[in-house]
């Protein structure tokens, strides 16, 4: 009977110490930031818990989910600017040797970049989405290219 009080008293430190802990504390509340979107937020305080405890695996978890979130934003916002600029670019109908290679060097950038992304980061649904469609644009460009080239 002692043994079982023992594995019990056990088992209490433990949920108290989990439940109260400052690492898994700043883990709870970087999951709640996650799960609103504030993907910046909820990194830095999965980080934070880490800081105090790195065996955190919860924290771990959402850092890792947080900082992919982060990099795909940062990607499609990239894709986004390169898009407006080769907008501007293409404005005028015609194109300078000059804007010719910096359109070139843009859709090698972004295919680039989307590879390296992809190796390490899992878009979600609508991430994917948006990504399928920056590469569809950057394919057509990379064709027109082609096509004026010849």
């Amino acid at each position: 009977m002692r043994f079982y009080i023992g594995i019990l008293v056990v088992f209490l430190a433990l949920v108290v110490y989990v439940y109260f802990s400052i690492s898994y504390q700043l883990g709870r509340e970087a999951q709640r930031e996650f799960n609103r979107g504030n993907y910046q937020s909820a990194y830095e305080l999965a980080t934070q818990a880490l800081e105090e405890d790195p065996y955190n695996r919860s924290a771990f978890g959402i850092a890792n989910q947080a900082k992919q979130r982060l990099n795909i934003q940062d990607f499609l916002n990239n894709a986004k600017e390169s898009q407006q600029e080769a907008f501007r670019i293409l404005k005028d109908g015609s194109l300078t040797p000059e804007e010719y290679l910096r359109l070139v060097w843009m859709v090698e950038e972004f295919s680039r970049k989307l590879r390296a992304l992809l190796i390490l980061n899992q878009p979600n649904a609508q991430e994917d989405k948006e990504l399928k469609q920056y590469e569809m644009w950057f394919l057509e460009l990379k064709a027109r290219l082609d096509s004026v080239k010849k």
